[in-house]
């Protein structure tokens, strides 16, 4: 259980620039949830109010203000990234400076149907059905830093409520599954994802009854253009999202560049109209190459200040479904060509499989965030109220979003090694949070002390905060 007798240093430099976003009291608990983010083990709301012992709040006001999200998100948001742009290591970099957008999602896992908005849904890391809520997330990457850029939680779809738009527009429903939708629910379900994928970008009225991840991930790059439409950053996304319509969209309506990945089942077309699994392509390009006839040449990829090497065919193709030729680079790690590769396009016809491949590679960054955010609390809500998730997610990317940014403050990282004589480089969020909790005992050895040279016993004075802290 640990003990906080004021706001850590790194809430108390970079809270301000978020000051203007809320009410007096709701900035002092906005400072109180990151002060909580980054030093309790425990990330729910009583938790986090217990540790402030000698400044008690009514619990249920704490409450309130999560659940009734008295301030506007979308602010709070611009606020968050307009902190990262103050500091040259951390603020966008166009494409040639070596930025990169990258587009996912990851479950928020729970137990219980009683949290709002919960789904049943395909967890493909655990191979299994689990409930969850789903955060989407546009993440920005660079050789120097990355961190999240906006993020939005997926609300699961009403399937009648979509059936009735569609009725209502003349847009055919198979009257057999509508009318055994009751009866058959399963069946019903699976005729109606399978319908509305291939309507959702084509008509596009229907997405004010539901919002697939790739029409929220959409939405956010929309959202991002608008905002900075002289920033030419390409687009790094998995094979979720790597689907015909939405990446003719980025193309067209968007004009950003993409990478993509595809599964080794899709087709590529061949002259003379041959199509092929990817997989089959492969193998055959294998084959010339071991005959003698090179495909595969070693390729470098710069990334994080590393070099990475790869064995890459690049050239462009006909991708089945796709509208325009792609550029394709089939890659692979071990020379021999004996791993399992990775298949990546591109709209880019002009681009080389090493421009491409490190593209790809600051996709991973993502995947960083969704993990290491779930360290720093990301799904430690135990918030019943939609609103209130909201709130705890956005506090979560906020105090993660500081840590990211306090790599590069030296003026800050100055002040933790004089408090706490650290000589080592601090130079991962793991060890300013840990650094960040050591401060909170050193302040609180500081209090007793404090006290203590004023008449009064450490034992009264322990007594006094272990009875306000524990149960």
């Amino acid at each position: 259980m640990y003990i906080l007798t004021r706001y850590p240093c790194i809430v108390e430099r970079y809270a301000p620039q978020f000051e203007h976003v809320f009410s007096e009291e709701g900035y002092r608990y906005f400072r109180r949830f990151l002060s909580g983010v980054l030093v309790s083990e425990n990330k729910t709301l009583e938790a986090i109010n217990r540790l402030f012992v000698l400044e008690p709040r009514h619990q249920s006001s704490f409450n309130r203000f999560v659940n009734r999200q008295s301030f506007d998100l979308e602010a709070l948001n611009r606020a968050r990234v307009g902190l990262m742009q103050q500091c040259e290591a951390t603020r966008f970099k166009s494409a040639i400076g070596g930025g990169v957008l990258a587009l996912d999602d990851s479950l928020m896992r729970h137990y219980g149907k009683h949290f709002q908005n919960i789904y049943y849904l395909y967890d493909h890391v655990g191979e299994n059905y689990t409930f969850a809520h789903n955060l989407v997330s546009l993440h920005y990457s660079d050789d120097k830093t990355d961190y999240p850029v906006s993020h939005q939680l997926w609300l699961p779809p009403d399937w009648e409520a979509v059936a009735t738009k569609m009725r209502q527009m003349d847009i055919h429903v198979n009257q057999n599954k509508w009318d055994n939708r009751l009866a058959e629910p399963r069946k019903w379900r699976q005729y109606m994802r399978e319908r509305f994928k291939d309507l959702q970008f084509r008509v596009v009225a229907l997405q004010q009854t539901y919002q697939t991840k790739l029409v929220i991930g959409l939405g956010m790059l929309r959202h991002f253009r608008r905002h900075y439409p002289d920033l030419d950053l390409p687009l790094a996304i998995d094979g979720g999202y790597t689907s015909v319509d939405f990446c003719h969209l980025v193309d067209e309506e968007l004009q950003m560049s993409y990478v993509g990945s595809l599964a080794d089942y899709q087709q590529v077309e061949l002259a003379g109209s041959e199509k092929v699994s990817l997989h089959h392509f492969k193998e055959r390009l294998l084959k010339e190459h071991h005959e003698g006839k090179p495909k595969f040449f070693k390729t470098t990829v710069h990334y994080k200040g590393q070099t990475e090497t790869y064995y890459a065919y690049c050239a462009t193709h006909r991708i089945n479904g796709f509208s325009k030729r792609q550029r394709l680079v089939i890659a692979f790690k071990h020379e021999n060509l004996d791993d399992t590769p990775c298949f990546s396009i591109s709209n880019r016809h002009h681009w080389f499989a090493s421009g491409i491949l490190r593209i790809r590679r600051h996709r991973w960054p993502v995947e960083t965030f969704h993990q290491e955010g779930k360290e720093e609390g990301l799904d430690k809500y135990q918030l019943r109220n939609f609103d209130g998730i909201n709130s705890h997610i956005a506090f979560v990317s906020t105090a993660y979003t500081m840590l990211k940014r306090a790599v590069y403050d030296e003026e800050l990282l100055s002040r933790f090694r004089h408090r706490l004589g650290i000589t080592q480089p601090m130079d991962s969020l793991p060890k300013l949070r840990r650094l960040t909790q050591g401060e909170g005992l050193l302040d609180l050895v500081e209090f007793v002390h404090l006290q203590a040279s004023k008449g009064s016993s450490v034992q009264t004075i322990l007594k006094q905060l272990i009875n306000t802290a524990a149960y």
